[in-house]
Formats: structure tokens, C-alpha cells, sequence
């Protein structure tokens, strides 16, 4: 039996989005032969996920990119990452562990853990943390999404607010109740808003505000 190569996800998915309806030809070999022949966008992908894109920041960066590597100048203003290079401990550090490649904890590192907790103890005077309760992660975006897949309730979020925290609701089928502030108020969320919000909304027992301090967009 000759098996051929699948498909991999953005492959089918970018066939999806636009609008290719055959994969064909999965599996063959003599007798035994696997085919998918009009296969329509919902036995793929969730139907509320029909019109999804990639988030718009990710596009324009990959766009400035290619312009720069045609040889125009750009001034980049639309991305947060970081110009300063690693810092040299953190070089050092890596280079001595990395060796290390045995499965680690999943909440993370304990020494990591238990320096988290120092650090806040120290800077933010909080006494009471504990590392048995820090989850550690490779950035908040992933950390905040694995939050809305366990939690159970309804989100609050301010607007205007960083792109990717919408979508994050989208994918884990969260309600989202949307916050508007406004330039009187410096884009703060003040205490009325949020009174205003949970007093005027149905919402569930459970509500989870994601809040940037400084917001992203507006710095405040």
C-alpha cells in the first residue's frame, strides 16, 4: 500500500478559506484507496470560524518585512518587539543549560516559580504569593488563552484594546461584553464604566476581565 503525504492544517485551511472543495487522493495503493471529494467548509472547520483571517497586526508586520527586504525604508511604528538584544546573562545562562532537555514541570521551572513570587514580593509588596500557584509560560497570550479554555463564564474588554484578545474569546466560544472608554476619561476603565457594564448585562455568575496596564493601543 503506497501512502501519500496529508495535508497539514494551514494547508487545508488555506484551501478552505479559499474556497477549494477537493482534497483527493489521501491514501492509495491497489485495492485500498482513502479519497475526500467535495468536502464542504463545514466538515473541517466550525462554522463560526468560516470568515477567520489572521490577526491584522501579524499581517502588516509581514508585509513592512518583505518591503525591507525589497530594499524600502519603513518606519516601523505598528509592533511592539523588543530592539534590545538578550541580555547577556540570560545568554550565559542559556548556554550552560542547554544540554538540558528533559521534560519539565509543566506549570514551570520551581526556582523560576519561587523567583517570581520573590520578585513581586520585593517590587510590588506582595507577601503572600505562593509558586505552588504560578503558572510559568512562553508569553500572555498563550497564558491568557489557556485560561479562557478552562474558565466558565462570561469576558469583559475594553475597547479600543489589544487585537488578539477578541479573537481569543472567539476560539474559546466565550461571550464577550465590550467595554468603550473614551478620550474624556484618558481611555481609562473607571468604576462607573465597569458598574455600568455588569448593571446593564445579563451576565453570567462568572466574569473575567482581561485588562493591559498600560492599555495597548492607547498607553494608558
Amino acid at each position: 500500500m503506497a501512502v501519500r503525504k496529508l495535508p497539514n492544517l494551514w494547508q487545508v485551511c488555506t484551501g478552505l478559506r479559499f474556497g477549494a472543495r477537493n482534497f483527493v487522493s489521501l491514501l492509495s495503493g491497489g485495492s485500498h484507496s482513502l479519497r475526500m471529494e467535495e468536502m464542504e467548509h463545514s466538515s473541517l472547520l466550525r462554522p463560526d470560524l468560516a470568515n477567520y483571517c489572521p490577526a491584522s497586526n501579524l499581517m502588516l508586520n509581514e508585509k513592512i518585512r518583505n518591503l525591507r527586504k525589497a530594499g524600502e525604508k519603513v518606519y516601523h511604528l505598528a509592533f511592539g518587539q523588543s530592539p534590545f538584544p538578550i541580555y547577556e546573562g540570560a545568554t550565559k545562562a542559556l548556554c550552560q543549560h542547554a544540554g538540558e532537555n528533559a521534560y519539565l514541570p509543566v506549570a514551570g521551572i520551581p526556582e523560576l516559580r519561587q523567583a517570581i513570587c520573590d520578585f513581586h514580593r520585593k517590587t510590588d509588596d506582595l507577601p503572600d504569593l505562593d509558586p505552588e500557584q504560578v503558572v510559568v509560560g512562553p508569553g500572555s497570550k498563550e497564558l491568557i488563552y489557556l485560561l479562557l479554555e478552562v474558565f466558565n463564564g462570561d469576558v469583559l474588554l475594553l475597547s479600543p484594546s489589544w487585537t488578539t484578545y477578541k479573537p481569543q474569546c472567539h476560539l474559546t466560544r466565550h461571550r464577550v461584553v465590550m467595554m468603550s472608554t473614551s478620550m474624556d476619561d484618558e481611555w481609562r476603565l473607571t468604576p462607573q464604566l465597569l458598574e455600568e457594564t455588569i448593571q446593564t448585562n445579563d451576565l453570567h455568575k462568572n466574569k473575567l476581565l482581561i485588562l493591559c496596564n498600560p492599555d495597548n493601543p492607547t498607553r494608558h
